[in-house]
């Protein structure tokens, strides 16, 4: 199916969903970013070189802001080398619970995508590997007081398909678990705190099994997992999840790319992760230089972007040009502003997306930010918003580290661009404190 800029108004929100690319859309809609972000060093050869050139195992923490585009890096990752690996991708938003999200509960998912694809290319067929996690996953439930489900209650004498199927089943009775009921949830993971480290081994077991039918089935290909939206991940959840089990997540026989939240490289944790992890991040697309100048090649990629999904007689010049200095080269936001932007002037019968419109949007999206800053644990809301002033007057943008300014990167209040290390005010936010009186003598 060929996917097409949009012609109309009405086309808009179908083009422009602040989501990753991928498939065809991501063959319609990508655009090289590497000169708006690090010309001289792109992430995407960055990334190729980890994959072809790095001493295995690779363990690779992947971090951005999010909505900066590293999904969609990985997405294209997938698309150009299927040919050389064999990858394991899942999301964890999509399969679990990110706001309680444990290390158990990602190394169960872990072994459900491994179990689901290896089952379905027969590349497990060990009974050594494939009948003890059975019988041990069975007693998390029996121990758990879970209630089994019908696809977790197979014939056990229904063959190596059957105890696959078995397997698969048990795993998805216990996530289930972990979304829909809290007790039961903790329940499980009281059960498994103490033996995380067999499931870890049980994990590495059908590695090993898979990546040894793998180089007979497919000797081109080598295993690859991906585990996309970490990066999601609020403060306390990220760091008990890697830096707290860092040495956990770290000892899995195969090459692995985590995505991690930017605010968990920014930190003093950083020394205790690369003892681990290699780390690479995904540079924000700039729309100013520290001089406060506009970045002209910032400037040019996000209008190539919107103009890949659009045609560019739907949007005036002004506007656009609005939404690209407002959103600050995140473009999650800038996308929304523009799909937002659309059914405003569809409703109001314009003709194309006018300033007016862009305005509008921005204002929802200025009031989405505003609400999102406030403090927490001994942090106040009048702490980060002396650190964002302090941000909006520091030289070059450097300003040091400290847990304020890693709330306000969390929140996206403030913005890394990390090519070259230096903050900037998300621009709204920067509306808001001159609103409020904050930025006074500012022009």
């Amino acid at each position: 199916m060929n996917i097409e800029p949009a012609r109309t108004l009405k086309d808009i929100p179908k083009v422009t969903e602040p989501t990753p690319l991928k498939g065809e859309a991501l063959k319609a809609f990508y655009v090289e970013t590497h000169p708006a972000r690090d010309p001289d060093f792109p992430t995407s050869n960055r990334l190729q070189e980890y994959l072809f050139e790095s001493p295995p195992p690779l363990r690779l923490l992947f971090a951005s802001h999010p909505g900066a585009g590293k999904s969609t890096e990985l997405n294209r990752l997938m698309d150009q080398f299927q040919n050389d690996f064999w990858f394991v991708y899942f999301s964890v938003r999509k399969e679990l619970n990110i706001d309680t999200l444990t290390s158990a509960d990602l190394m169960l998912a872990l072994m459900e995508k491994l179990y689901q694809r290896g089952s379905a290319e027969q590349l497990i067929r060990d009974k050594r590997v494939i009948e003890p996690i059975r019988s041990w996953l069975s007693e998390i439930v029996k121990e758990s007081n879970i209630r089994k489900k019908s696809t977790a209650e197979a014939s056990v004498g229904a063959g190596i398909d059957g105890l696959l199927a078995q397997i698969i089943g048990i795993i998805a009775n216990i996530k289930e678990t972990f979304v829909l009921s809290h007790e039961s949830a903790e329940t499980v993971r009281q059960v498994l705190k103490p033996r995380i480290a067999e499931l870890r081994d049980y994990c590495n077991q059908v590695i090993v099994e898979l990546m040894r039918n793998l180089q007979e089935a497919k000797p081109r290909q080598k295993l690859l997992i991906i585990v996309d939206d970490t990066d999601k991940l609020d403060i306390d959840v990220a760091q008990k999840m890697f830096v707290n089990h860092s040495a956990l997540l770290s000892d899995l026989h195969a090459p692995i790319i985590y995505t991690v939240p930017l605010f968990l490289i920014n930190s003093p944790d950083r020394v205790r992760l690369e003892s681990y992890f290699d780390t690479l991040t995904l540079p924000m697309i700039k729309t100013f230089k520290t001089t406060g100048r506009e970045h002209e090649d910032g400037r040019q990629v996000l209008q190539d972007i919107v103009y890949s999904r659009i045609s560019n007689s739907l949007i005036e010049i002004e506007a656009l040009n609005d939404a690209i200095t407002k959103t600050g080269g995140i473009l999650r936001d800038l996308l929304r502003v523009i799909q937002n932007a659309s059914q405003i002037a569809r409703y109001a019968d314009e003709k194309r997306i006018t300033q007016r419109a862009v305005r509008s949007s921005l204002n929802r999206l200025k009031t989405f930010y505003s609400n999102s800053v406030y403090g927490r644990g001994e942090l106040s809301t009048e702490d980060l918003y002396t650190k964002m002033v302090e941000v909006f007057h520091a030289k070059h943008g450097r300003v040091p580290l400290d847990e304020r300014l890693r709330l306000l990167l969390y929140t996206q209040a403030v913005i890394e661009y990390n090519g070259h290390g230096w903050y900037k005010l998300h621009p709204l936010m920067e509306e808001v404190l001159k609103e409020m009186g904050r930025l006074d003598g500012v022009a």
